[in-house]
């Protein structure tokens, strides 16, 4: 497994993986095209928030982007294909953004986490301080998650 920085060549496999692995969660099509704007990594933002991408025999099969305009910074996206979750890419890649936040002396990283994604998040060490409603088709009462990671920043 190898980390390196994002480039504007691996946009068309970063935004695969996203979809990807949201499509993992067993979201409908439907629902999945809705998002899909907000799953897309775009060029311009690989220029202001920092992708360090997972590799495994020279493939992308995961990436984290951080958003580091926002106040804490936040865990602006982070997916990992299907077949590779469990393996360790998603705690490498939270363990790259929380050593750049402390860095920076951020002592908080943000994240805003799908609800499949939350007991991962708090596994790592992060605390639940509140939700956002985000109902969808059959699924009313869907919140994502508000948590919050600390960093060794003091």
């Amino acid at each position: 497994m190898n980390l390196r920085c994002g480039v504007p060549a691996d946009l068309p496999a970063l935004n695969a993986i996203a979809l990807e692995a949201k499509a993992h969660w067993g979201y409908s099509k439907e629902q999945l095209q809705a998002w899909s704007e907000d799953l897309t990594v775009t060029a311009e933002s690989l220029l202001v928030r920092p992708v360090r991408v997972v590799e495994e025999k020279g493939q992308p099969i995961a990436f984290a982007q951080l958003a580091t305009d926002t106040q804490p910074w936040e865990l602006w996206a982070m997916w990992v294909r299907p077949g590779h979750m469990g393996k360790g890419a998603g705690k490498a890649l939270l363990a790259w953004a929380r050593g750049l936040a402390a860095a920076a002396g951020q002592p908080d990283l943000a994240i805003d986490a799908d609800p499949n994604a939350s007991g991962f998040y708090q596994h790592c060490g992060a605390r639940v301080v509140g939700a956002v409603p985000a109902p969808i088709a059959g699924s009313p009462e869907r919140a994502r998650p508000q948590l919050r990671l600390r960093t060794s920043a003091a």
